[in-house]
């Protein structure tokens, strides 16, 4: 048996016997402090407030895919694009409500119920987006640093506005 293999072998067994990995530890050095940024960003995650007609809540944003999901432990979230309200779950809505299309004809899909809506082309009013619909207006407000600082959507007659705000 080789010499080396012996000493490999034994260094492991023995308990005394160590080795570092200086690029191993570095790596996970890196890693720890990803996650402790990751805690304190989310500690500083700003809240907002959501409304759907009359109801409302305390929400936190979380990127989903494409998507800002504003959700909270009750089971109110809002799915939002960058440009439109795409679904709205509890808020005390009987079924969820789906949104589709954007320029155009406008679907809003709720249990049974569908409701489609004509929609024009969203136009800058500074610091605003605004988008006229059959049913209604949506805006989407922007502070200095072009950060969003309040959603808002008409869903039409029956559940009202759906609203998100900066809270903090």
């Amino acid at each position: 048996m080789n010499l080396k293999v012996i000493g490999t072998v034994l260094c492991l067994v023995l308990s005394g016997c160590t080795f570092s990995v200086p690029q191993a530890e570095s790596a996970l050095r890196w890693a720890k402090g990803l996650t402790q940024e990751d805690a304190a960003s989310a500690e500083q995650q700003p809240l907002w407030l959501a409304s759907v007609g009359e109801s409302g809540s305390v929400v936190k944003p979380y990127t989903v895919a494409d998507f800002t999901v504003f959700a909270n432990s009750d089971g109110d979230a809002i799915a939002f694009d960058g440009w439109i309200i795409r679904s709205v779950t509890g808020f005390g809505l009987k079924a969820p409500l789906s949104i589709s299309g954007k320029e155009g004809e406008r679907s809003f899909v709720s249990g049974e119920s569908v409701v489609v809506a004509q929609c024009g082309s969203w136009v800058w009013r500074q610091p605003v987006w605004q988008q006229r619909c059959d049913q209604g207006a949506s805006e989407i407000v922007l502070d200095e640093a072009g950060n969003i600082q309040k959603i808002s959507m008409s869903l039409g007659e029956k559940v009202g506005f759906v609203t998100l705000r900066v809270a903090n």
